[in-house]
This record gives structure tokens, C-alpha cells and sequence, in this order.
């Protein structure tokens, strides 16, 4: 959220942002996050009211022997270019966050612990579409285009610190700079590069033939436990914002407008333990049967004859979700603001985990005990969407693509909406600067 009581959370997306917050202290109590944006698969027919039953009677389709798509599709657009699957889960754990005042300086101290769950691919092949595995395709050519395909996923717990500083650059302007400091605890993951091949033929439900080489690298955690602790990681948040106070304003944290800049997620999670990284080569013409395969073991005994063979190492890095972000927050007249947030990934690679592409821009009533947010989100810079966000006191809630909250859509593949509990000081005398 835009709001400037938004407190530990708005940390995520800029370290300085508690600094320029009317609240001294805030205790977040819970808070979850989640948001999913796809071309790869949709829901039927649905809202963001019907999700719970949806999901609680959720009927999938067999391809192999039902003609008609029924509740959850996948891939049935059958584009010629690679899919995007773009997903997170962010639930904030109990978190502390306040400020030690000087004359010319304030420094805010936070600290917090957060789950995080990432699954994203930007490229997924179009071959892998829902009717190419109907039974009259078996025996027939299934063209896949020239494109690689790479999945990632993770879950981990961050444990994270947030300082940050403020100063005069003048008499008009205030500078910030901060950082999050985190240390991650990864639990499960999950990665899939594949070369892909130009040509396929499916002979039955357990036999698949390969007409070209064909090469796959997975790297996935090894015991069934979900929670438990597969090695370590760092990451950190770097952040600068400067904003211009009112004039004549002796309170700090008011500004005729702000602007930051911040460089999120930056580091890595280190599974050395309980996993492991196969790869698979299959060279020429080759019928594979994959019959009754329940392990990478049983993979690689089927494509080289020995069980073993297939193992690389046990151990592997996976990168968080690196991205810029810029903030540009303006004051129009007492408690009516205008904000637009641009959140762009950086991507370098197979090995790193994606975040959405979103600029969002809205329009906010703010009050020391309520807010009102509408904004409209472009998402991947090709879809947009409306949203309502607002603070009643200590509660959170914020959703986008509202017009699926109450309408139902004929295909939804897109939900982001956050709910959150935080605890603040909203009747204690605000702070006068001196200066």
C-alpha cells in the first residue's frame, strides 16, 4: 500500500518508508500477501467470491478421455509463444517497527519475520497445451516451438531487519536511506530448464518418442517433509528517498511530494542439504517408455540404464526475486494524495526466482484513523486492472482487478489481494521538528 501508515510492510517495498510515516511505533500482528498472474491456465466462469467453493469442489478434466474443459484449465490457449506463470504467497509474521528522534536526524529500527512462496516461469513452453495430450492426438506429430523452458519455485522464511536514517539536505529538503538486512531459512524447491524439442509423438499414456535431442535439468528437495531447514541464504533491500516538507510545516513527516528508489531482494537461498540436481540427456531418435517411473532413480535407469547416472551434486543456489522499484508520492491538498510506484524485475537468469512487472498508480484519501485507495494496476505492462485498498484503524485490506470481486469473469487468471492486523499509536502527541 501506498499509505503512509502502512509501517514494517511498506519496508518491503522501500527501507526508508517508515521515516516519512506520522506514527512513531507499529506491531504487526499478521499480514497476507498473494498474488497470481497467468496466461498458462485460468478458472471458468468465477469471481474472487466463488474461490473458496471453487477451490473446495475444484473439478480438473482428464484430457485423455473428457472433450469438454470443465472449472480449472491449463494451457488451453494454445499460443505460439511461451507461457508466463507469475505467483507469490508474502505472510508477515509479528514484526516491530519504531523511531529514536534526534534534533536534525531520525533512525528507524524494525524487526520482523515473514514465510514467502514463489513459483514463476517466463518461459513455458507451448507444447505442454491441455489438447495436445487428448487420446486422438496419440500416434500423431505434436510441433513444439523453438523456445526453452524454465520453472522455479521456493518457500523460505526471512528474518528480517530494517534500518533506516534521515537528514537535512536543506532547508526545503529531507533525505533517506536504509536498508533490510535478511537471513533466509529455504525449506522446498523446485527447478526445471529444459532444451526444448521440435517434435513429439505420443504412442500411449505411458510411452512418449523423441525425435530430436532432448536435455532436462531438475533441481528439487529429496525428503517429503515441507518445513524442514535444507540450508541458508541472505538477501538485503537497499533504499534512498528525498522529499520536500510543506512549507511553514513544523511536523517532519509532512511533504509536498516524495520520491525513492530501491533495490529489493538482492541475494540467495542455499539448499546443501536433502537435495539434489539430475540431469537427463537423450541423444537422436529415441522411443522412452515412462512407464510405471516414480523417482528420479527410475528416470535414469530408463534413459541410461544405470540409477545413478543421472545425479550432478547436492547442493545449488536458487536467487531471490531481484527488482527496481520507484516511488513518486504527491500531497494534492491536506489528506488527498496521488502515488505511482513502478516494480520492474531484474532478471538474469535461469537460477533466479521472477516477480511481477507492475506500475500502479492511485489517488488516496489519507486520515490518522482511515484510509481510501483506488488504483489502477498495469500489470506486465500489457494489463490493466482497478483496485480498492483501505486502512480502518488497525485493519488492512487491499484488492486489485476489483471488477472480479463481485462479477464473474469468463476466464480469471488473475487475483492479487492483501489482508492485515497491526497495532498503532494513533493518539500519541505527534513529533515537532526544531528545525
Amino acid at each position: 500500500m501506498s499509505d503512509r501508515y502502512s509501517g514494517f510492510h511498506g519496508t518491503t517495498l522501500n527501507p526508508t518508508s517508515f521515516i516519512s510515516s506520522p506514527i512513531d511505533t507499529e506491531i504487526n500482528v499478521f499480514g497476507l500477501d498473494f498474488e497470481l498472474e497467468s496466461d498458462y491456465g485460468y478458472i471458468k466462469n468465477s469471481s474472487y467470491l466463488d474461490l473458496p467453493s471453487t477451490f473446495s469442489n475444484l473439478k480438473i478434466t482428464n484430457p485423455y478421455i473428457e472433450n469438454e474443459i470443465d472449472d480449472l484449465s491449463f494451457n488451453i490457449f494454445e499460443k505460439k509463444d511461451p507461457y508466463t506463470i507469475l505467483s507469490s504467497v508474502l505472510i508477515s509474521g509479528p514484526s516491530y517497527i519504531f523511531k529514536v528522534k534526534e534534533t536534525n536526524k531520525i533512525y528507524s529500527y524494525g524487526l520482523g519475520i515473514n514465510q514467502r512462496i514463489n513459483l514463476s516461469a517466463l518461459k513455458f513452453n507451448s507444447g505442454y497445451n491441455y489438447n495436445n495430450f487428448r487420446k486422438e492426438n496419440f500416434g500423431n506429430e505434436i510441433l513444439f516451438d523453438d523456445t526453452n523452458s524454465g520453472v522455479i519455485g521456493a518457500n523460505w522464511t526471512e528474518l528480517k531487519f530494517n534500518f533506516s536514517t534521515s537528514r537535512k539536505k536543506n532547508d526545503s529538503f529531507i533525505e533517506s536511506i536504509g536498508f533490510n538486512f535478511k537471513i533466509n531459512i529455504p525449506y522446498t524447491s523446485l527447478q526445471i530448464n529444459q532444451e526444448s524439442p521440435t517434435k513429439m509423438i505420443y504412442q500411449n499414456l505411458e510411452t512418449l518418442i523423441f525425435f530430436n535431442d532432448f536435455s532436462t535439468e531438475s533441481k528439487f528437495y529429496t525428503n517429503t517433509a515441507i518445513f524442514k531447514k535444507r540450508g541458508l541464504g541472505l538477501s538485503l533491500d537497499l533504499g534512498y528517498s528525498i522529499y520536500k516538507k510543506k512549507a511553514q510545516s513544523k511536523k517532519r513527516d509532512e511533504y509536498v511530494y516524495k520520491l525513492g528508489i530501491s533495490v529489493l531482494d538482492l541475494g540467495f537461498l542455499n539448499f546443501n542439504n536433502l537435495s539434489e540436481v539430475h540431469k537427463y540427456d537423450i541423444f537422436g531418435p529415441r522411443n522412452l517408455d515412462i512407464e510405471d517411473v516414480k523417482n528420479y532413480k527410475d528416470m535414469s535407469e530408463r534413459v541410461y540404464g544405470d540409477r545413478d547416472r543421472s545425479f550432478v551434486k547436492a547442493s545449488y543456489n536458487i536467487y531471490t526475486p531481484l527488482s527496481l522499484s520507484v516511488q513518486f508520492d504527491y500531497n494534492f491538498y491536506k489528506s488527498l494524495y496521488f502515488n505511482t510506484t513502478i516494480l520492474n524485475r531484474l532478471n538474469f537468469g535461469d537460477d533466479f526466482l521472477k516477480r511481477s512487472n507492475i506500475l500502479n498508480s492511485s489517488v488516496r484519501i489519507e486520515k490518522r484513523e482511515y484510509s481510501i485507495i483506488l488504483n489502477g494496476s498495469f500489470y506486465e505492462y500489457k494489463k490493466i486492472s482497478l483496485g480498492l485498498s483501505s486502512r480502518i484503524g488497525p485493519l488492512i485490506f487491499s484488492i486489485n482487478n476489483i471488477s472480479n470481486m463481485f462479477h464473474k469473469s469468463d476466464k480469471l487468471n488473475h487475483v492479487e489481494l492483501m489482508i492485515g492486523l497491526k497495532a498503532y499509536q494513533f493518539y500519541k502527541k505527534p513529533f515537532y521538528c526544531k528545525c
